[in-house]
C-alpha cells in the first residue's frame, strides 16, 4: 500500500533521506523514465502535473498533504496533483503509480503573460463588490446587501502577506434577492438576520480561492434573477414568493492572494486554495514561509474542511502549509463561523442529533455551493462511504440536476475522494437540508480556464440547474418526485385564452402523469388558489410524458397582465415543480350602432 507523505516537522529527515536515495542510485536515475517525466521541467520553481493512480478510492486518504485536484478518473483509476520536485520523488519513494499529464503540464506551466485586467475579465474582489452595490443600488425592492461578517484579515486590521503586499481584509459580503412586498420574508436589521418563512436557496461560490469560475457563475445568477424579473415569469414568482440568497465569494481574502499571482508571477493567478490566515495557533510566528504558494505548500486554512460538523483527519491535513490543512480547530475561522451562522439564521434545523437521523420530507432549504472542476454533482456523505439517511432524497435531487447541466451525479467521498469539514456535509449534518457541490468545468478547463468559457460553457450548462433549485426550494426532497413543467405557452384569441404544456417525469419520480392543472395568479400551494384542470391533449393521462392543453376564460380577472401557474402530479401522488407564464386580459372595446328613427 503507498504510503502518505511526512509531516511538515518530519520533512528535513525525509528530504535527507530523499536526496541519499538520489545519489546512492544516480546511475539508475539519470536513466529512468521518472527522469525523464522530470526533465521537461528542470526550472526549480516549476510544478509537474502528475497522474497518481489508485487501487481503492479509500488509498486517497493517503494523500492529504498533497494538492490533490478535484478531478477523479474513475475508469482509469487516478486523481490530477500538482507537486513540486520533492512532493513528486516522495511519491515514487512511498511506492506510487506516478505518470505525468503532459498536456495538463503544458498549459499550467504556461507563463507568458497575455492580459492586462486580471486574466482575461474575470473580476477582482474589488470589482465583485462594487458589482453587487451597483445591482442593489439598481433594485432596492427586490435585493439587500448584507454584511454578515468579516475575513480574517479584516478582523486583524490587515495582514502581511509575504512579498511586500498588505492584505487590508474584507466584509463578508451577501445579497438576499426576494420581493420584500410578498409577505414571508426574512428581517434584515444592519447585520443581523431573522428568519422568514419564504422557503431558502442559498447560493456559495469560491470558498477555495482558485477556482476563480464560480464567482462569475454566481454573479450571473444574480444579474438573471434582477434583471428578468417582471420580463420572465419563472424568475417573477420565483422572487415573490422564495428568498435566493448567494454569496459570490466565500473566502475574499484567499481570492485576493490569487489576484496577486496575476500582478507579480508573471501573468498568471497563483493556485492559492485557502484563506490568508498564517497564524493557526495565534503564536505570533508564521505557519509557512514559501513564497510565491505552490499548490502544494502555501498558507492559510481550507475553509472547506473547517467546518464544524464532520471536523476531522479524513480528507484534510494536520499541518498548516498542505494544501487541505483544516485548521487547528472546527470553525476556527472567521468566514466560516460567519457563514454558518447566516445559514442556520435563513434555515431551521430540521434534523435530528443522530447521524441516522432522516430529515423529513417536508424539510425546507436547499443549498449549492460552487467549486470547479470535474463536471459533478456531488451530494453527503463526503466523509465516509456509507449513504446518508436521506440518500434517497438526495440522490433524487442530484440526479434531477444533473439531467440539467449533464453532469454526473454522485456521493461526494467515493465518487471524488474522501472530505471532511465540507459546506454540504454541514448544510445537511446540522440542518437536514439537500445540500450540493457543483464541480465546475472538466479537468482541460482545471480551474482558471479562458474568461471566454464562463459565457460560452459554464454559466449556460448550470444556469437551469440552478433555476430548478431555486424552484424546488419549498419542500425540496417532495417536489423532485414529481413532474417537471415545460414547453409552457399561452395563445390568446379573445375571449379565451388556450393553455399548452408538457409535463414530464420521465427523470424524477418515472411514473405516468395522472393530472395537471393551471392556477392564476395565486400559486397552487396557497390555500386560497382555485385549480383549472388542464387535459391530456391525446385524451387520456397515461403516459410519463403527457402534452397538455386547456382554456382559460377571462371572466372576472382585470385588465391587464396575469400570472398563470402550471403543475403536474405523477401517479405516485407527487406534485412536481411549478412553472409559469404570463397572459393578458384585454380591454373590451364595444362597437355602437347609431339609432335611426322616423321623421
Amino acid at each position: 500500500m503507498p504510503m502518505n507523505r511526512d509531516s511538515h516537522g518530519q520533512r528535513g529527515i525525509h528530504l535527507a533521506i530523499v536526496l541519499a536515495f538520489l545519489l546512492l542510485g544516480s546511475i539508475f536515475w539519470a536513466g529512468s523514465p521518472a527522469a525523464a517525466e522530470w526533465s521537461a521541467e528542470m526550472n526549480p520553481d516549476a510544478v509537474l502535473i502528475v497522474r497518481i493512480y489508485y487501487d481503492k478510492v479509500s488509498d486517497l486518504n493517503q494523500l492529504s498533504a498533497y494538492d490533490v485536484w478535484e478531478y477523479n478518473n474513475q475508469q482509469e483509476h487516478y486523481v490530477l496533483a500538482a507537486v513540486d520536485y520533492i512532493g513528486y520523488l516522495t511519491l515514487l519513494d512511498s511506492g506510487w503509480h506516478v505518470e505525468t499529464d503532459q498536456e495538463i503540464g503544458a498549459r499550467f506551466n504556461n507563463r507568458e503573460k497575455l492580459f492586462t485586467n486580471f486574466y482575461g475579465g474575470y473580476r477582482t474582489v474589488e470589482e465583485l463588490y462594487a458589482d453587487l452595490q451597483t445591482m442593489n443600488l439598481a433594485a432596492p425592492d427586490l435585493s439587500e446587501l448584507v454584511q454578515y461578517g468579516q475575513s480574517h484579515c479584516l478582523l486583524q486590521g490587515s495582514c502581511a502577506v509575504t512579498g511586500d503586499e498588505t492584505l487590508p481584509g474584507f466584509p463578508l459580503l451577501a445579497m438576499r434577492v426576494t420581493n420584500e412586498q410578498v409577505p414571508g420574508s426574512s428581517v434584515v436589521d444592519g447585520n443581523e438576520v431573522v428568519m422568514g418563512s419564504k422557503p431558502v436557496f442559498f447560493l456559495m461560490a469560491n470558498i477555495h480561492a482558485r477556482e476563480i469560475t464560480t464567482p462569475e457563475i454566481a454573479m450571473r445568477f444574480l444579474e438573471l434573477l434582477l434583471n428578468d424579473y417582471g420580463n420572465d415569469p419563472d424568475i417573477t414568482w420565483l422572487v415573490d414568493y422564495h428568498e435566493i440568497w448567494v454569496v459570490p465569494t466565500t473566502n475574499p481574502d484567499g481570492h485576493w492572494v490569487v489576484e496577486l499571482g496575476d500582478r507579480q508571477h508573471e501573468g498568471r493567478p497563483f493556485l492559492h486554495r485557502k484563506n490568508a490566515n498564517n497564524d493557526s495557533n495565534n503564536d505570533g510566528i508564521p505557519d509557512c514561509t514559501q513564497w510565491p504558494p505552490t499548490p502544494n505548500t502555501h498558507f492559510g486554512i481550507d475553509l472547506n474542511r473547517n467546518h464544524s460538523f464532520g471536523w476531522g483527519p479524513i480528507g484534510a491535513s494536520d499541518e498548516p502549509c498542505d494544501a487541505t490543512f483544516h485548521g487547528k480547530s472546527a470553525a476556527s475561522e472567521s468566514e466560516t463561523q460567519a457563514l454558518e451562522s447566516l445559514i442556520s439564521a435563513l434555515i431551521p434545523d430540521q434534523r435530528g442529533p443522530e447521524l441516522s437521523d432522516a430529515a423529513p420530507d417536508d424539510t425546507t432549504g436547499i443549498l449549492i455551493t460552487l467549486h470547479s472542476y470535474s463536471n459533478l454533482v456531488l451530494w453527503p456523505w463526503g466523509d465516509r462511504d456509507w449513504p446518508a439517511p436521506n440518500v434517497a432524497g438526495l440522490k433524487a435531487i442530484g440526479d434531477k440536476l444533473a439531467t440539467f447541466n449533464g453532469y454526473q451525479s454522485c456521493q461526494a467521498g467515493p465518487c471524488l475522494y474522501p472530505t471532511s469539514g465540507a459546506t454540504d456535509d454541514w448544510a445537511y449534518g446540522e440542518l437536514g437540508i439537500p445540500a450540493f457541490t457543483f464541480e465546475i468545468g472538466d479537468y482541460l478547463a482545471g480551474f482558471q480556464p479562458p474568461f471566454e468559457t464562463v459565457e460560452s460553457t459554464q454559466w449556460p450548462e448550470n444556469k437551469p440547474a440552478l433555476l430548478y433549485a431555486a424552484k424546488i426550494a419549498r419542500a425540496p426532497y417532495e417536489i423532485v418526485r414529481g413532474p417537471v413543467v415545460s414547453s409552457l405557452g399561452i395563445s390568446q384569441n379573445s375571449p379565451l385564452a388556450v393553455v399548452t404544456a408538457t409535463i414530464d417525469d420521465s427523470s424524477n419520480g418515472d411514473r405516468p402523469i395522472i393530472e395537471a392543472i393551471a392556477t392564476i395568479d395565486i400559486p397552487p400551494w396557497e390555500d386560497d388558489a382555485v385549480s383549472i384542470q388542464l387535459e391530456a391533449t391525446d385524451g387520456v393521462f397515461d403516459n410519463k410524458v403527457e402534452e397538455v392543453a386547456g382554456s382559460i376564460v377571462p371572466e372576472g380577472l382585470e385588465v391587464g397582465r396575469h400570472m398563470l401557474f402550471v403543475q403536474g402530479r405523477n401517479q405516485a401522488g407527487d406534485w412536481g415543480a411549478v412553472s409559469a407564464a404570463f397572459f393578458e386580459v384585454p380591454v373590451v372595446r364595444y362597437s355602437f350602432v347609431p339609432l335611426v328613427t322616423g321623421k
